[in-house]
């Protein structure tokens, strides 16, 4: 026969043990869209993709998650109002064929009360940000693993 204090005392452990991962995990969060800081991350990488791209570019952003200092971007470029970037006029141009498109992945780190461009790849074919985590000490999370 099962002792039900037992019985109930080690449900409680088992499923503390469960909770207890989420419960010490920090969440990113994302900046809102026209706040300063938002701006102030994408200006960071900006000049970059600005020079990769030879002319003027604005951000459509697929992901920005903020963490402890740090922010993690996923970023199509296109021309302001929206216009779409030709590659063939971009620094990229003898690269089409090894390129998956123009995505950005930029990893910026703020210090001071400015955000510095750390490191960005753009149009990987692979996961290229996955040592970024260890090499530069930025949280996991931000990454999405």
């Amino acid at each position: 026969m099962i002792n039900r204090r037992a019985f109930t005392s080690g449900m409680a452990v088992a499923a503390s043990a469960a909770v207890a991962p989420r419960a010490f995990a920090q969440n990113y969060r994302t900046p809102e869209r026209g706040t300063a800081e938002r701006r102030a991350i994408l200006d960071a990488v900006r000049p970059r993709i600005e020079a990769e791209m030879r002319g003027e570019v604005e951000f459509v952003v697929q992901s920005l998650r903020v963490l402890d200092g740090w922010a993690f971007a996923v970023l199509d470029p296109q021309r302001p109002g929206g216009r779409p970037i030709d590659i063939a006029d971009t620094g990229y141009a003898d690269d089409l064929y090894i390129m998956d498109g123009l995505t950005v992945f930029a990893l910026m780190r703020e210090r001071d009360g400015r955000w510095h461009l750390i490191d960005s790849v753009t149009g990987p074919t692979d996961v290229a940000f996955q040592p970024w985590p260890e090499f530069y000490g930025a949280p996991r999370i931000i990454f999405g693993f």
